[in-house]
């Protein structure tokens, strides 16, 4: 839900963003993409308008070329809960984020990711109502696994008292 809100915003902004009055050049006259000058007078070219054959460089893929976006998913209740980003043969798996929900009194933390370089990454989050889990991470740069072909895994703790908790991971493998 959270991902679509802030989409819709960013589509949102760039919408605006083409629509507003945008300065000319010093000469007040149009910039011809391309060119080194305002209308042929000499002054140097201050800005370039987007337009369908300028358009503003928009990335829309978050991951390296030759990239697989993976995502390693679970749901459960009172035990721990773990999402797995999986190994592949000659890849080495990214994880790039991480997202925890729960519901119930008890806690879910600490949460480990496992399998990463260095060492486990360990996060608090409770599954009461004040808390209600880890928030989304976004990991930027994307964070490795220790060794090609080694899985990635985010586990939660066990909670007695949980009716849903939710463990919602993203990456690549390449």
């Amino acid at each position: 839900m959270m991902r679509k809100l802030v989409t819709l915003l960013l589509a949102g902004l760039a919408c605006v963003l083409c629509w507003l009055p945008l300065p000319l050049a010093r000469s007040q006259q149009p910039v011809v993409p391309g060119s080194t000058s305002a209308g042929g007078s000499g002054a140097s070219q201050a800005f370039v308008p987007f337009s369908a054959s300028n358009p503003l460089n928009v990335v829309d893929q978050p991951y390296p070329s030759g990239a697989t976006a993976i995502t390693g998913n679970a749901q459960g209740t009172t035990g721990a809960v773990v999402g797995t980003l999986a190994a592949a043969a000659g890849k080495t798996t990214y994880i790039c984020g991480l997202h925890i929900d729960a519901t119930g009194s008890g806690s879910i933390g600490p949460v480990t990711v496992a399998g990463v370089v260095g060492s486990s990454f360990v996060f608090q989050g409770s599954a009461a109502a004040a808390n209600n889990g880890v928030p989304v991470v976004n990991f930027t740069p994307c964070i490795p696994a220790s060794a090609p072909n080694t899985a990635i895994t985010t586990t939660t703790t066990a909670d007695g008292t949980a009716t849903a908790v939710d463990v919602n991971t993203w990456g690549y493998q390449k």
